[in-house]
């Protein structure tokens, strides 16, 4: 049983060996391949951080139930209507959000550690399941509250704000027009966050320099970083519309979403950070061009022609 369970939680590290011939060619074939030989680990590895989102879950369903609750006595749809605006623009709405600030703040590290490993799989290197994950979160614990901390209280400003400029925007245009700079300014930091994590746990950099590195490749690298945004929404947008699809997240969403990050940071460091650092390895997990003309020995027969000649050729 103890074997079973170290199975379950480390995985297998003991895998077939590879001739450089049969490595990706290209970052797409890296992605696919390391998907397949991990994915099962990360449904295992999305279990484990999923422990640490239950105090997030618990107060999102305890604020739905209370929605719930407040248009169950509306008497016709006009009435329901009313029901959610007083929701959104009276206290319910900031105690809402001042419950979500700890619950964000405490995935920090556990964020951390899950983008670690999932950065070692997608450049096709060996982590356990459990004890790199925890080794990751005691190494990045400080960056990664931190950088948590801040996404609270940009998330609670944030939000805050729209709510009050979508309110006041029937009076004056200006609070239109402040609204939408707001929403520019929080994708732009969304956008951040897709570079900060990854640059985290594979840089040792202080905090300020990974927030100023994160905003450049931000804006260097728009396309990719809306991109990148837009698939991270849509499993948002389809759980507003059909709530039971939460359990994508439960299962395997937050692991396949930090692989998914990581594959592309991974190729984007490469070409931007790696190449100026002395000694960094770039390509980690591809085919090498001088690997091009790599020609396998079978082991068994060269030992062959060495008992039959007294010498290797």
């Amino acid at each position: 049983m103890a074997g079973l369970f170290q199975g379950l939680f480390q995985g297998k590290p003991n895998r077939p060996d590879f001739t450089p011939d049969m490595l990706p060619k290209n970052r797409y074939e890296l992605f696919f391949t390391t998907l397949k030989l991990n994915f099962f680990n990360l449904i295992k590895l999305n279990f484990i951080y999923l422990l640490f989102t239950i105090p997030l879950w618990v107060w999102l369903w305890m604020n739905y139930m209370v929605l719930l609750n407040l248009i169950a006595t509306a008497a016709d749809a006009q009435a329901m209507l009313q029901t959610v605006s007083e929701f959104f623009t009276q206290g319910q709405f900031t105690l809402l959000l001042m419950g979500l600030v700890p619950c964000v703040m405490l995935l920090g590290p556990a964020k951390a550690a899950l983008k670690y490993v999932t950065r070692n799989w997608a450049r096709d290197e060996h982590a356990y399941v459990w004890s790199d994950f925890w080794d990751a979160f005691k190494a990045n614990w400080k960056q990664g509250l931190a950088l948590s901390s801040l996404n609270a209280a940009v998330m609670f400003l944030g939000l805050f704000g729209l709510n009050f400029y979508a309110v006041m925007g029937s009076e004056s245009t200006l609070y239109v027009v402040l609204q939408t700079l707001l929403v520019v300014l929080l994708v732009l930091y969304l956008f951040i966050n897709l570079y900060a994590w990854p640059m985290m746990v594979t840089y040792e950099m202080r905090f300020s320099d990974i927030l100023r590195n994160s905003l450049i490749m931000a804006v260097g690298r728009l396309p990719f970083s809306l991109l990148y945004l837009l698939i991270t929404l849509v499993p948002v947008a389809i759980c507003a519309f059909f709530p039971p699809f939460v359990l994508y997240y439960f299962v395997i969403g937050y692991a396949f979403h930090a692989f998914l990050n990581v594959s592309y940071t991974n190729g984007a460091f490469d070409k931007y950070l790696n190449t100026r650092i002395e000694g960094a390895e770039v390509g980690k997990g591809l085919r090498k061009e001088e690997e091009d003309e790599y020609e396998y020995v079978d082991i068994d027969e060269d030992e062959e022609d060495e008992d039959e000649d007294g010498k290797r050729p």
